[in-house]
């Protein structure tokens, strides 16, 4: 594997690596949002220990929801920068009568 300095020399370097290099980030993205998907269907049973003040702890075995919530979110939000066209939140700019009179333009 290329050192990340080296991708970098040949991404301004090479046309074609430019390319092939942004349609791998692509393939990169469609695999996150596939495992996404996976997270989200699959539960994940685990442990969760809560030790009180006397010493005592309550154990609870069930599916780890926070847990795959985090991974999802995680997978979402480096969606969201990797490949913002299509997984970014769309921004909707909205015109109104009142923004264009506090802007002095007719």
């Amino acid at each position: 594997m290329s050192s990340p300095a080296t991708i970098f020399v040949w991404l301004n370097r090479f046309p074609d690596f430019q390319e092939q290099y942004a349609r791998a980030k692509e393939i990169q993205c469609e695999i996150l949002a596939a495992e996404t998907k996976e997270v989200a269907d699959t539960p994940r049973v685990g442990k969760k220990v809560k030790t009180f003040a006397d010493g005592s702890q309550e154990v609870t075995t069930g599916d780890m929801v926070d847990r795959s919530r985090l991974m999802v979110d995680t997978r979402k939000w480096l969606l969201s920068k990797m490949f913002p066209k299509k997984y970014g939140d769309k921004v909707v700019a909205e015109l109104s009568a009142l923004t264009v009179a506090r802007s002095g333009r007719p």
